[in-house]
């Protein structure tokens, strides 16, 4: 059976399309994990007359799990100073700089096992980068509580997830992912995880209070 050309291009740009999504995914997620819907949306329209580029890549783009970034942030601005592990300042295109503290998240104090591992981990993604602040609150300090997003990747999330931080129970019971990954964590003895026994922070301050 012979493919016509036109339709050899699309298969062409359609499997370029999902290196290139599957490749983005491994990076950020560590694992390429397409949920069978992808398989049935593309190939459905590889089975159209009139199948495109376009339509192809906007049903990848519904399939696919995204990270779950805001489409319009609250504030962007370069990161200027990383505190600790989940604190940051960063200017805005104004030079005005914000304190920013992770919503969701509490990571080791500097003075307490893997706090200064917390802090390097956190400079270490987000430091004298551009990202963008989804603002959930403002704290007792004046400081901006927001999920930070660099690339639309949830750095708040990846902290938790590679045994970096703590999930913040208290402030963000319902938040479930927040919960999985940090329950992963624990089960892969990531990070702060290699403690048989690590203290939350909270815990921490109130001991030494």
């Amino acid at each position: 059976m012979k493919i016509k050309p036109s339709r050899l291009r699309d298969i062409k740009i359609l499997t370029a399309v999902l290196i290139v999504v599957s490749a983005y995914q491994y990076v950020t997620d560590g694992a390429v994990t397409w949920p069978t819907a992808v398989y049935h949306e593309v190939t459905s329209y590889l089975d159209r007359p009139q199948a495109g580029w376009r339509e192809a890549t906007d049903a990848i783009n519904d399939a696919v799990p995204a990270n779950t970034a805001p489409q319009d942030y609250d504030l962007w601005g370069r990161v200027v100073r990383v505190a600790d592990g989940d604190t940051l300042s960063l200017l805005d295109k104004n030079n005005k700089q914000h304190k920013i503290r992770l919503f969701g998240i509490d990571t080791p104090e500097r003075d307490q096992p893997f706090g200064r591992a917390a802090s390097r981990f956190l400079a270490s993604h987000v430091a004298g980068k551009t990202v963008g602040i989804d603002e959930i609150d403002l704290d007792n300090y004046g400081r901006s509580v927001a999920i930070v997003y660099l690339d639309n990747v949830n750095i708040n999330l990846l902290m938790v997830k590679t045994g970096h931080a703590w999930w913040y129970r208290h402030y963000a019971g319902r938040y479930d992912d927040l919960r999985l990954a940090e329950a992963s964590a624990k089960k892969q003895g990531l990070g702060l995880w290699t403690d048989s026994d690590p203290v939350p922070p909270w815990d921490w301050r109130r001991g030494r209070r």
